[in-house]
């Protein structure tokens, strides 16, 4: 914050509680609206429950740590701590005590939880990371109902993501792979962009995204002696 100096630690204190109180009472108006216009985009546009229509609906932070705590440590057992204790315990950012892999299954076990209690309906869809361990923890947790299904969805900037990746990989393990008018860093790049584009538009195909993912390397290792375009989308190049 653009503050002059100096600021006496209870004025900060103070200026931070209230920013805090306005951004928390500004994100529930905006969550409950965002709840109400996903409930007229599916009505309006006739979509059944499990489409995704792109609304956020809510926020959880997760925290190991305390800079508060931190600053308190030396004077642990203190009168001055204990009364600085009683009155942080319920403000205490260090809301994690368990491993760090735990830690974003928590969270999102946490905000499926509250779905109902906050917003009246009940989340049909996890949009996943290529982590299965967070959407298992969803799932063990029977939050809704034995009977209540919770469907996966993989994050399509994830799998584009992991692709570069392997390529990049292929590349530093496999000596000859990369190189001039081989796998370049710039030819890795359009291959993965390629790549998240033959799943975006054809997610409801297997088959079509198959050909189209395949279409690219078809594409890129044709040449004029061998051109390999069957699977190409007509037009232009």
């Amino acid at each position: 914050m653009d503050l002059p100096p100096p600021v006496a630690e209870k004025s900060y204190d103070a200026i931070v509680k209230n920013i805090h109180l306005a951004c928390s009472t500004v994100s529930t108006v905006l969550f409950r609206k965002a709840v109400t216009e996903e409930r007229e985009a599916l009505r309006k546009e006739g979509l059944n429950e499990t489409e995704v229509v792109g609304k956020v609906e809510d926020i959880l932070v997760k925290s190991s740590s305390c800079k508060s705590c931190e600053y308190w440590e030396d004077k642990v057992g203190s009168a001055e701590y204990e009364e600085w204790k009683a009155e942080h315990d319920s403000k205490c950012t260090a809301n994690h005590t368990e491993s760090v892999g735990k830690m974003e299954v928590d969270a999102i076990v946490e905000m499926f939880s509250k779905s109902e209690e906050r917003h009246g309906i009940k989340y049909v869809n996890y949009i996943g990371d290529g982590d299965s361990k967070t959407y298992k923890g969803v799932l063990d947790a029977k939050l809704y109902g034995d009977g209540f299904a919770i469907n996966k969805r993989e994050c399509i900037g994830h799998v584009q993501k992991r692709m570069g990746t392997r390529l990049r990989q292929c590349v530093k393990k496999n000596k000859g792979v990369g190189g001039r008018n081989k796998l370049t860093g710039k030819m890795i790049d359009k291959l993965t962009i390629y790549y998240g584009l033959a799943i975006r538009r054809n997610s409801e195909s297997v088959d079509r995204m198959r050909d189209a993912i395949w279409a690219t390397y078809y594409h890129y290792k044709s040449n004029d002696e061998e051109p390999i375009h069957g699977k190409c989308p007509p037009g232009h190049d």
